[in-house]
């Protein structure tokens, strides 16, 4: 499957929604109505005008990792973030399409694994 840009809409219970443009602009034809929070979501990724930082917890919890895995990956294997004085941030649009680039791939093009393997340090 080729990437294709993703569309965030922020559910209510604090997950994500991830949804191709094309599947996007069909649920907004069909009437679909999104929350105050999830079309300002949206209206920010179809135009690039806003960036959503977060710390490490918070992407660790939106990607179901752990934060330590995060702040390895900054460190180690080159995972966009930014520091904003002293504190790391992660870019969550920038940090999910990193994701999706660095999958190693079978020959049917099915995402097998990370290919990132930072370590955490004790």
């Amino acid at each position: 499957m080729p990437d294709r840009p993703l569309v965030l809409v922020p559910l209510p219970d604090g997950r994500w929604l991830g949804l191709d443009a094309e599947a996007f602009e069909a649920a907004l034809a069909a009437g679909t109505s999104l929350s105050p929070t999830a079309a300002k979501a949206s209206k920010v990724e179809s135009n690039g005008g806003h960036v959503l930082l977060v710390d490490a917890e918070e992407i660790g919890r939106l990607t179901s990792t752990s934060a330590s895995w995060w702040e390895a990956a900054a460190r180690d294997s080159d995972c966009p973030a930014l520091f904003v004085g002293k504190v790391r941030r992660f870019n969550v649009r920038e940090c999910l399409e990193w994701l999706a680039r660095i999958q190693e791939r079978d020959a049917n093009g099915r995402s097998r694994r990370c290919a990132a393997a930072p370590r955490a340090r004790t």
